[in-house]
């Protein structure tokens, strides 16, 4: 989140190129050249920031500096007192400057003090000054100081918008006929705001090349993230740049809105807003505040009529205020639109927040009807709804809903949350049950009464990992609840409990089951099912569950309904597959499996009141997971297939990061690449998404690992630091730490895969790996051992032990890789061979099977003569992606062909033949093919 708030040398310093521009002035003033400066710019784009900064650069060069402000606060400002402001200062001014003569003086005095009788000031001149008394006087006093002064003279005059008609005509006759001798003037206003006489003088004066134009654009993403002082790619600095059009000022006061409360910057930010927005809105009249506060009321746009109905004042008078509003510049007409909208929406927060709180209430309900009459869609609708407070309706109900309907479609996921919340609140207002009168149908019949509501918001709230409005939202879904009966409560806090998992929020999961489990205790099936359904939570949380409390769980099922047996059985198997008992896990799993497979998820099999699709799709991943460890690639595929075509169909975005990884992880584990890289590319988008960071992790981990197997780093590799720790928190012998591990030794890097398995400093002490993994784990150890020069018997000999324990097929193959590794070293490449061969003929065609292939090879044609061996070193030296392209080679593939093969340019296949011609010493893709043959 972008807080950072930088101080006010930064808001000047990102103004580079216009703060530049008027330093040409301050230097044309030392020279002794008059020039004058137009510097225009919306409120709070930095203009007055800019002019303090150039008048400390003015005065430490010897330059006087006299400064004139112009106000809004008098409706009809006294002439010429911007001057009368600016030479006032002249008392002040340090050593050096001018000093005020005894006329200057009374000049000064008069002007600052006009008699009350316009008739006793002396004759006006004629031209330009006509009606503007002592005109001739200032400007004869104006020269006579820049005369006294030996660097020049610099008279700002800020806010010019504001200047009294005399004032202008003076400074149109200063850029007319300059006086000579070193005046610089800086001219700033709000272009908008500016009389008609100042732009034509101002436009006289740059025909003229008397008058040097800066305006004061909008920021761009870089001086908006410079400002703020963050990286251009920080999170929110996007939405925080376009919400606040570019205005410095807006943008630090949208920043300090999202700090803390507390922080003293943030705290200075708003109040220096707060003030300037009460400074420009304290002349309002009380009709022009009325109409303010009832445009407030509307929203982002409105027009006079809906204005003057909401304010209750005619017409006509609302016209007039508005008219005036926009002279202001407080409103302006709208984009694209007949209707008028404030300046900014800041602007607009602040009158509305200045307005009574329960007349507020009274003019949403007005604006709610006009605009109900006019044919406004729920949307617009809804927010006044929300905010009529306790004069909201029952009938109100359906356009919360319908509202709701629209902002979930265009990505307005929050304002829907907030509509959901004040849905249910009138539900409860009405005493009666949550939307029973209107049952859901479709995908989300087996939900509770009334999620056809609150069920898309919550869904949507976990896509995006909102946990804020998910934790508010809750709350009301609960309230409004609490009146059925526990039974009848089970779908609804189960599904929110297992979208509270997904997003790591497991002890609130919990939170939330337990009242319900103690209301349900001794219920027979609704405990059971909640039961299960608390254990599931645990696993979409990233934990595993306790054995022995599944065990009791499966005991106490037995009789329970299909989906509440299956789900233990499948929560059994997945304790049970990792605690090293394989044989009970495929009992276990292989039921489950019979069950889910027989079932629908809006079938009878899965009714409402024992969680329904959600919990499905939820017991189907645990499969998919448990199969998965088991090797079982084939099933975990299909059931996980059919879980992520469940949860699409229901919309449950919190469950797509683990199954898409399941997916991700079997499809590299069966060797097919280019599915396992689609599933974990979305796999990792979803997940960052929801704030995931386990999910990232390891779609970021069968990421690397598929692109090492294809011979490419990928676009996100894992390397050491220099002291061979790896960077990033990987968990040892987990299966992110696996891939991690595998990718290392698919690149040759021996050193990072035992730096991922291993403790820093003690190589042979690694973690007791889960049953289920420790023979591929001793299998890389061993690996990683031969490559970097060390022992690999002990690795071997685990592999072995574990093999025996485990009694699964997949764990014997590699416990033979990892045997294979440790005669391939010991320069017995016969034996080697041997192991290699039955490792692939037990791996079969998956990943670890295709490189038992390849090593079967390499160990083979070791065993030839000494041309043989050497070709079978240099075979060995290949990547992966090296041996295939020669493999395709080999066969006569032409370049073009074997880069569609493969999927890439016929450049990179070119570079790889390169690499390959050097490792194995030929020069010619027909040698490249002979080699081959006498390998083969």
């Amino acid at each position: 989140m972008v807080t950072a708030l930088a101080g006010t040398k930064t808001r000047t310093a990102v103004r580079r190129t216009e703060l530049e521009a008027l330093r040409d002035l301050v230097r044309s003033a030392t020279a002794r050249r008059d020039a004058t400066v137009e510097l225009t710019g919306d409120p709070g784009s930095g203009k007055t920031a800019l002019l303090a900064a150039l008048a400390a650069e003015a005065r430490a060069q010897g330059v006087v500096v006299l400064r004139g402000l112009c106000t809004a606060t008098e409706r009809e400002p006294v002439p010429l007192r911007p001057f009368a402001q600016a030479f006032g200062g002249l008392e002040t001014t340090g050593a050096g400057g001018p000093a005020l003569t005894l006329g200057t003086a009374a000049l000064v005095h008069s002007l600052a003090r006009p008699p009350r009788d316009p008739t006793a000031l002396v004759p006006s001149g004629g031209g330009l000054t006509r009606g503007c008394h002592y005109f001739g006087e200032l400007r004869r006093m104006i020269a006579d100081c820049v005369a006294a002064v030996p660097h020049g003279l610099l008279l700002v005059l800020d806010d010019f918008h504001w200047a009294d008609p005399c004032s202008v005509r003076l400074v149109e006759a200063l850029m007319r006929r300059p006086i000579g001798g070193g005046l610089g003037i800086v001219i700033a206003h709000r272009p908008r705001q500016a009389p008609v006489g100042l732009r034509l003088a101002v436009r006289h004066g740059v025909e003229l090349g008397t008058v040097e134009e800066v305006n004061l654009a909008p920021l761009t993403l870089a001086q908006s993230a410079e400002l703020l002082a963050v990286r251009i790619d920080a999170p929110d600095l996007d939405r925080l740049h376009e919400r606040s059009g570019g205005n410095p000022l807006h943008l630090t006061a949208l920043a300090a809105e999202e700090g803390p409360p507390d922080d003293p910057g943030h705290l200075a930010v708003r109040r220096g807003l707060e003030t300037r927005l009460l400074t420009e809105c304290a002349p309002l009249d009380p009709d022009e505040r009325l109409a303010a506060h009832a445009a407030a009321v509307l929203g982002e746009s409105f027009d006079v009529e809906s204005v003057a109905i909401v304010a209750q004042m005619a017409q006509d008078q609302a016209c007039r205020a508005l008219g005036s509003l926009r002279t202001r510049d407080l409103v302006r007409a709208a984009p694209r639109s007949s209707a008028l909208a404030f300046r900014d929406p800041l602007l607009r927060d602040f009158l509305y927040g200045e307005a009574d709180s329960c007349w507020r209430l009274a003019a949403h309900r007005r604006a709610l009807t006009h605009l109900t009459a006019l044919g406004a869609l729920p949307f617009d609708l809804a927010p006044h709804v929300v905010l009529s407070g306790s004069l909201a309706a029952p009938r109100d109900r359906a356009v919360l809903g319908a509202a709701v309907k629209e902002a979930l479609p265009a990505g307005r996921t929050a304002l829907a949350a907030q509509w959901t919340a004040a849905a249910l609140r009138l539900h409860r207002a009405a005493r009666e049950p949550a939307l029973a009168a209107d049952p859901p149908t479709g995908p989300d019949a087996t939900c509770s009464p009334g999620c056809e509501l609150w069920l898309p918001v919550v869904q949507a709230l976990a896509a995006e990992g909102d946990v804020t409005h998910l934790r508010t939202l809750t709350r009301e879904i609960l309230a409004t609840l609490a009146d059925l009966p526990p039974a009848d409560r089970i779908p609804a806090v189960a599904t929110i409990a297992l979208v509270q998992a997904t997003l790591g929020l497991p002890d609130e999961a919990g939170a939330l089951l337990a009242p319900l489990l103690a209301a349900l205790r001794g219920t027979g099936r609704p405990e059971a099912a909640l039961q299960v359904q608390s254990q599931l939570v645990l696993v979409l949380a990233g934990q595993l569950p306790s054995r022995a409390d599944v065990e009791v769980l499966a005991r106490h099922t037995e009789a329970a309904p299909p989906i509440t047996a299956a789900g233990a059985l499948a929560l059994r198997g997945l304790s049970t597959v990792f605690a090293g008992d394989l044989s009970a896990a495929e009992t276990d799993l292989d039921t489950c499996a019979q069950i889910l497979d027989g079932l629908e998820p809006h079938g009878p099999g899965t009714p409402a009141e024992l969680g329904g699709a959600d919990v499905f799709a939820g017991y189907l991943a645990v499969l998919a997971c448990a199969e998965s460890a088991m090797g079982w690639y084939g099933p975990a595929q299909a059931h996980a297939e059919r879980a992520l075509a469940t949860a699409r169909l229901r919309g449950d975005a919190h469950l797509l990061p683990m199954l898409l990884n399941v997916l991700a992880y079997v499809g590299y584990q069966d060797g097919r690449m280019s599915e396992a890289l689609e599933s974990a590319q979305e796999a990792r988008s979803l997940a960052r998404a929801t704030g995931s960071d386990h999910h990232v992790a390891l779609a970021d981990a069968v990421t690397a690992a598929a692109w090492a197997w294809l011979g490419d780093a990928g676009p996100h590799p894992t390397r050491p630091d220099s002291h061979g720790a790896v960077t990033g928190e990987v968990p040892r012998t987990s299966v992110i730490a696996l891939l991690h591990a595998e990718a290392a030794l698919a690149a040759g890097d021996g050193h990072t895969a035992l730096a991922l398995l291993l403790p820093a400093r003690d190589a042979r002490r690694v973690p007791q790996p889960a049953r289920i993994l420790a023979a591929r784990v001793y299998e890389l150890l061993a690996a990683a051992s031969v490559v970097t020069g060390v022992d690999a018997t002990c690795w071997a000999e685990r592999a072995e032990t574990a093999a025996a324990e485990a009694q699964v097929t997949e764990q014997r193959g590699y416990a033979l890789l990892a045997r294979g590794h440790v005669l391939l070293a010991r320069s017995l490449p016969a034996d080697a061979a041997h192991c290699y061969h039955e490792a692939h003929a037990l791996l079969g065609e998956t990943t670890a099977g295709m490189r038992a292939r390849d090593l079967a090879r390499i160990a083979t044609l070791a065993c030839g003569n000494g041309e043989t061996a050497a070709a079978a070193d240099g075979l060995a030296e290949l990547t992966l992606r090296e041996r295939q392209v020669a493999d395709l080679a080999g066969q006569g593939l032409k370049t073009r062909d074997i880069a569609e093969r493969l999927l890439v340019s016929p450049r990179t296949v070119d570079v790889h033949l390169t690499r390959i011609y050097s490792k194995l010493g030929v020069h010619s893709r027909a040698a490249l093919v002979r080699l081959l043959a006498r390998a083969a």
